[in-house]
């Protein structure tokens, strides 16, 4: 089947409005939002169990299909479990000069506490949670409010808008970790890492590709695996006013890709963090890629 480029697609379908109907529907340990009846995104909150820890110790949220049958980023299990869906952490956070790993999460957690927003409508959605950072005792290191804005973008493009304000409330914290185990990143689903070689990238003009699948000179990539036999482009940016300035992108080919950055949080001050995925399953190129991240950058009307 030919494949249309989204440069072509966007000029085809500019100035032509398309308009979705979201709604939350709130299950068992998650909680859906649906366009039109189809699932969009589901975000997976359900209560720390230590009986249940594997399924339980990471809040996220899976990116779906879109005939919204089923996710097309990881859960748990498979290789490296503790990558799932869209996620933020960090492998080395440091307090009190104690060290506790929130990435790989051996006998940490992050839990969800509460729904602070859950606002459906026409071609816009907004959900923002609450989430403890946790030591091994249960004990809160860090409050997260983290909020996922989603809307329809150019020619069927899906936009997600992932926020992580973080409040270290008992004392100043350092967020470490390396190129793979840190930062907000992105895991397409187990199934890639049984194809890896049919993953692709796309870079920005200028980027540098290093050795350990380092990229540095990007504010965005663009990740194009194969799921359930469908190609897919997502693409993760960093908006320029970043608060670190630019990233360094991770890009591993079985589909977990991200920024890496380290920040310190001041205790009682909240810091914020902002992202875009941007997910299509019609090619996207270079160009249509660095169209969406100068849309993303344009200042708020």
């Amino acid at each position: 089947m030919q494949r249309v480029s989204v440069s072509a697609f966007l000029l085809l379908w500019c100035g032509v409005a398309f308009s979705v109907e979201f709604v939350f529907e709130e299950q068992p340990g998650s909680c859906l939002l649906k366009g039109d009846g189809k699932t969009w995104m589901a975000t997976m909150m359900a209560a720390f169990d230590p009986a249940k820890r594997d399924e339980t110790y990471k809040v996220y949220t899976h990116i779906h299909d879109f005939q919204g049958i089923a996710p097309i980023t990881k859960g748990p299990g498979g290789k490296y479990p503790h990558h799932r869906g869209m996620f933020i952490g960090w492998k080395d956070v440091v307090a009190n000069g104690l060290h506790f790993n929130l990435w790989e999460m051996a006998n940490t957690s992050q839990r969800h506490v509460a729904w602070l927003e859950r606002k459906g409508g026409l071609d816009s959605a907004r959900q923002s949670e609450r989430i403890h950072w946790c030591d091994p005792e249960g004990k809160v290191l860090i409050e997260e409010t983290r909020t996922l804005a989603v809307r329809p973008g150019p020619g069927g493009v899906r936009l997600f808008d992932f926020q992580s304000v973080l409040l270290a409330p008992s004392g100043d914290i350092q967020l470490r970790g390396d190129l793979q185990h840190a930062g907000m990143q992105v895991r397409m689903a187990q199934e890639v890492a049984d194809h890896e070689d049919s993953t692709k990238y796309i870079l920005p003009e200028g980027a540098q590709e290093l050795p350990d699948d380092k990229v540095v000179g990007a504010w965005w990539v663009c990740c194009s695996p194969v799921v359930r036999d469908v190609r897919y482009w997502v693409v993760h940016m960093t908006p320029s006013g970043h608060p670190l300035g630019q990233p360094v992108y991770s890009i591993r080919r079985y589909a977990r890709f991200g920024a890496f950055f380290e920040p310190d949080l001041q205790a009682g001050k909240p810091s914020a963090f902002s992202f875009r995925i941007a997910v299509s399953d019609k090619e996207l190129d270079r160009a249509a890629c660095e169209s969406l991240y100068a849309d993303y950058c344009k200042p708020a009307p």
